[in-house]
């Protein structure tokens, strides 16, 4: 019983120790702009304009989000492949962070029920 509960013990420690090295590695590559290059929906299409969207990530934590012009801004943090972010004078929303790379986001989203996949681009 001894050894199990150490097992545990270790098991717990590495999945900890991992997830907290993945939110570093998220936390550094998210940084800078964003240009959309497909807003996908159940339908594979949605009426939302991928080429007028675009974010941007500073290392302090903080956000800039525009849609066609109309900017939100705010902090933002990440964690276990989720992003969230609190734009002034809101509430904190959650996206789930489907991909990261140095050149390639891709956030997995539900709005009023339905699936939505956002695929961006990082600027150069």
């Amino acid at each position: 019983m001894k050894k199990l509960k150490t097992i545990l013990l270790m098991v717990f420690s590495l999945v900890l120790i991992f997830s907290s090295c993945i939110d570093s590695v998220n936390n550094k590559l998210i940084i800078g702009k964003w240009q959309a290059s497909q807003w996908l929906g159940d339908a594979n299409t949605t009426a939302r304009n991928a080429a007028g969207t675009s974010f941007q990530f500073d290392e302090k934590g903080k956000y800039l989000y525009d849609y066609n012009g109309s900017l939100e801004n705010g902090s933002y943090k990440v964690e276990n492949n989720m992003l969230f972010t609190t734009p002034e004078g809101m509430q904190e929303i959650m996206v789930k962070i489907a991909k990261l790379t140095s050149d390639s986001l891709v956030f997995e989203m539900n709005r009023s029920g339905t699936a939505e996949t956002l695929i961006l681009l990082k600027s150069k």
